[in-house]
Order: C-alpha cells, then sequence, then structure tokens
C-alpha cells in the first residue's frame, strides 16, 4: 500500500492545476438550490463538474433531482455492490451571492486567489482581488490556525469558495488521483462512490434521491452490526471545515411557526383593534426574556455527552397584516403591501430550534420534535394564552458516538485521524457542526455509518468573502485517497482509536 500510496501523492500533484482551474470554473457558475443545471448545461455547475468527470474512468450515473437540477454519482473500483463501499458526498449548490456592496467591488461570481493571515484572537486577514478585510472566524477555525502556528495561508475568494465548491473540487481531486494510480489495474476488492449532489442548502433532495438509488442498486442491501449501521460501507460528507477534522455530530431542527390573532379596525382609530403584530412582538420579547430559564427545562428531553445544548432563534421570518408577497431583487428585498390602512387581525413568525439528541436515540426521533413542540406550546401559553404553536418541520440529530471519547474509538473516525496525522502532521481531535449536512440523510435514512462533516479550512460561509484555503484542497485528496485505497482493496477503514 505505501508504493501506492506514493503514486497517489504524485497524481494529486499532477491534477491539483486543472483542480484550481476548476474551482474557478465551478465558482462563476451560479448554482442556487435546484437550479444547479443539467449534466448536458456545460455552463452549469452539474455540466462543468460533468465535463471534469468525463476521462477520468469513472462510471457516471446521473440522478435527476429537478427540472434544472441533477446529482452526479461517480464509481471507480470493480467490487460488488454489496461489497466495501466508501461513499464521499460535497454539494454543489450554495446560497445567494448577497448584497454586492458587501463585497466591496468583488464579484462574488469570480474565484480570486488571495491569501488569509491569522491575526490572533480568531481573526483573519484576507487579502484578493485587490482588496483587504479583516474578519471575525469560529474559535474552532481559529484552534486549526493556532496549530499550525498561525501565519499565512493560500486561499480562494468567491461564493462557494468553502461552502461547497471547495470541497466538491477535493473530492474531484481525490477521486482523479485514485483513477489514474491505478490506471494500469491493482485493486478490485470495493468501490469508491462519489456523490455530487444538489439541493443541500434547502431541502437536501439530492441526498435523498441518492439514497434512493443506492436502495435501488443493492447498495444497502447487507446485513447491520450491533451498532445500527449496515456493515461495510461508510461516507464522509465533504464540508467547508477543520482542515479535515473528523466531524461526528451536528443537532437536529424543529421549525416551528408562531400566530398571534388580533381584531381589524381602521387605522385611524387603532383602539377599536387588537394590533396581532404588537402582540407578536410582545410575545417574542417574552420568549427572549424567558429562554435561559425555559432551556434549562426542555434539558430534560435530551441525554447527549457530545452535542451541545439547545439553541432558539426567534423570529426568523414575521410576516402579518396587509404583507401580500415579498420579493429578492438586486437592490434587496421588496415588499407588496396591501391594507397598510387596517389594524391587522394577524401574525406569524418562525422559531429555529437546534437540539441535542433525545434519551432514546435513535429510537425517538420521529417523536421528539413533537414533544418538543408540547413543551414550547406550554411556554408560549405562559407570555400569550392566545397564540398558536405548529410543528413545521423537522430534521433529526445525527452522531457518530456517545461522547468524544467514544468517537475517537469508532473506526472510520480513527482511520481518518491517521490519515490526516500522515498528511498534514496536525494533531487529532474530534468536533461537532453547528449547523445540518447531508449526514442527516445519511445516517437515518440510509443507515451508513457517516462522518457529517469533513473538509478543508477556510471560513465566512455564507457571507462575503467567503474563502478556502488552497493547499488544503490537494492535502485532503491525498487523505482522501488514502481512504479509498484502503475500501478499494477490500477493506474499509478501521482499526484501534488514535491516542
Amino acid at each position: 500500500m505505501v508504493g501506492l500510496e506514493v503514486r497517489l501523492d504524485r497524481a494529486v500533484a499532477a491534477r491539483t492545476d486543472q483542480a484550481i482551474g476548476l474551482l474557478g470554473r465551478l465558482v462563476g457558475a451560479l448554482s442556487l438550490p435546484l437550479a444547479e443545471g443539467r449534466h448536458d448545461a456545460p455552463a452549469t455547475a452539474v455540466g462543468v463538474m460533468a465535463d471534469a468527470l468525463d476521462g477520468l474512468g469513472a462510471t457516471v450515473t446521473v440522478v435527476p433531482t429537478g427540472p434544472q437540477s441533477e446529482t452526479l454519482i461517480a464509481r471507480i473500483g470493480t467490487g460488488s455492490a454489496d461489497g466495501p463501499v466508501l461513499l464521499l458526498d460535497a454539494h454543489l449548490d450554495t446560497v445567494p451571492p448577497g448584497d454586492a456592496a458587501e463585497w466591496d467591488g468583488l464579484d462574488p461570481l469570480r474565484a480570486y486567489p488571495g491569501q488569509a493571515t491569522y491575526l490572533g484572537d480568531d481573526r483573519v486577514r484576507i487579502d484578493a482581488g485587490g482588496r483587504a478585510v479583516e474578519r471575525s472566524i469560529r474559535r474552532r477555525m481559529g484552534r486549526v490556525w493556532e496549530a499550525r502556528g498561525g501565519g499565512t495561508r493560500r486561499v480562494v475568494v468567491g461564493r462557494g469558495a468553502f461552502d461547497n465548491k471547495g470541497p466538491a473540487v477535493a473530492q474531484w481531486l481525490a477521486l482523479a488521483a485514485l483513477a489514474d494510480t491505478l490506471a494500469g489495474g491493482g485493486l478490485d476488492g470495493g468501490q469508491v462512490l462519489a456523490v455530487f449532489s444538489t439541493d443541500e442548502e434547502r431541502g437536501e433532495s439530492g441526498i435523498r434521491a441518492t439514497v434512493d438509488w443506492l436502495r435501488g442498486a443493492g447498495y444497502l442491501d447487507r446485513s447491520r452490526g450491533a451498532d445500527g449501521y449496515l456493515a461495510d460501507i461508510a461516507a464522509i460528507v465533504l464540508e467547508g471545515s477543520y482542515s479535515y477534522l473528523p466531524v461526528v455530530g451536528h443537532r437536529g431542527r424543529t421549525l416551528l411557526g408562531l400566530r398571534t390573532r388580533g381584531r381589524s379596525a381602521h387605522a385611524a382609530t387603532p383602539d377599536l383593534g387588537d394590533n396581532a403584530v404588537v402582540a407578536m412582538a410582545h410575545l417574542l420579547a417574552g420568549m427572549d426574556d424567558g429562554w435561559p430559564g425555559f432551556a434549562a427545562g426542555l434539558a430534560g428531553l435530551f441525554d447527549d455527552g457530545l452535542l451541545e445544548p439547545a439553541t432558539a432563534a426567534l423570529g426568523t421570518t414575521i410576516a402579518g397584516g396587509g404583507v401580500e408577497r415579498v420579493d429578492a431583487t438586486d437592490e434587496g428585498m421588496v415588499v407588496a403591501r396591501g391594507g397598510t390602512n387596517v389594524v391587522p387581525d394577524w401574525c406569524e413568525a418562525t422559531v429555529d430550534l437546534r437540539h441535542p439528541r433525545g434519551a432514546g436515540y435513535p429510537g425517538d426521533v420521529a417523536a421528539l420534535p413533537e414533544l418538543i413542540r408540547d413543551a414550547v406550546a406550554g411556554w408560549v401559553g405562559t407570555v400569550d394564552s392566545e397564540a398558536r404553536v405548529t410543528l413545521l418541520s423537522a430534521s433529526p440529530p445525527a452522531a457518530v458516538g456517545k461522547s468524544a471519547e467514544d468517537a475517537m474509538r469508532d473506526p472510520l473516525v480513527a482511520a481518518v485521524l491517521r490519515a490526516r496525522r500522515a498528511v498534514l502532521g496536525l494533531p487529532g481531535y474530534v468536533e461537532t457542526a453547528p449547523g445540518g449536512t447531508n449526514g442527516t440523510s445519511l445516517i437515518h435514512r440510509a443507515e451508513i455509518r457517516t462522518l457529517v462533516e469533513c473538509g478543508p479550512g477556510g471560513g465566512l460561509s455564507h457571507q462575503p468573502f467567503e474563502f478556502v484555503d488552497l493547499d488544503d484542497l490537494a492535502d485532503g485528496a491525498r487523505m482522501l485517497g488514502r481512504l479509498g485505497l484502503a475500501a478499494l482493496a477490500g477493506a474499509l477503514p478501521g482499526g484501534e482509536a488514535v491516542p
């Protein structure tokens, strides 16, 4: 295997310039959820990736996810569908570019090479496109910079560079290097599946369609281990992250709707009405003030030594009265109004509540959102007895291991940490993610052991001056390639925990 790893590293080096060019083309292709494009539309993100996959010797399957959206599944290896499989997933969709003014004259749909310098205290200076800005990053990202001794790193700036086109390029580079390494034959015990999914930022229809395809193709027809995961198949979700630290879990999301009702009246005589919007303002303010006490009681629903406590984002959307429509334009959000001379008799808001695992995980994932709704409804009733709470949607928490120590003993986690240490020479530990990923569907719908996030360093996802660590793309491909070699040899990554 050592000889193959040397060949793999050479293949990554030979393809790196091509990968950087691919990143530029992907950033330049606007790819909003369910509008990422098709394999036969070369100017779209999906078309760009399909072209990059052509000629690698991989078998590519196209899975439709909408009229202007397709997920690509590339396979190398000659093993059977029920044999060892390493599945990699990186989504191609992004959030919108945002307010052009906040990019300080840069075109968010262009990839700008530059550099990022760590300033300490979780601050970086980004120099790209003739601009220099200072930004704060997450403490966890600052920790990675500090492990490297700070300094300056080469980066690429642009919408999606970090979330999630840079990770998609790292995945492509790993696949291309594996194909080059094995071009003359060799390992034939297993398979590597590289999924370039769509719609992750909104509805996860791409990964859901992938799970359906896996089931139909026989990949999920296998026995389960004592831990509940399917045997001999593992997955890694590639996301902009912490320089390939294994991210072993994230909280669930329960989206609740709040409704207040009032009594309409002419705006000239507001004392004759009952303003539902004002009632909502009082309700949200009361909930905000009372959150610490309520959260302490809500904690009784959970039992989790790994994921963070529950948090609630209040009023993530609000509408009421005569609002008819809200349109996003180049100049910003435009509200179409009617009935501005009437005291509003209705108002609706949403609460985005993120939470750890319940005491009966994973068996309680279906019941937990209703329990959360009931608890929130009781809390709301103490502030406004007339308000109503509805469950709009829910996505369960997903995690490998009951605690950080337990996760370190997981065979997939241990293998990633070994590969990271071998390639990057950085200390290894596990992390959790603040938001959800495609790992939710892979763990709960497919029952596949999954790292919910693992990817290159960078920062500012969903923000102006989003950037990805350029050297991490090649180093990540070397790491992923080592894991792929193990799968293609007929044995999924495994072994003892990393000390």
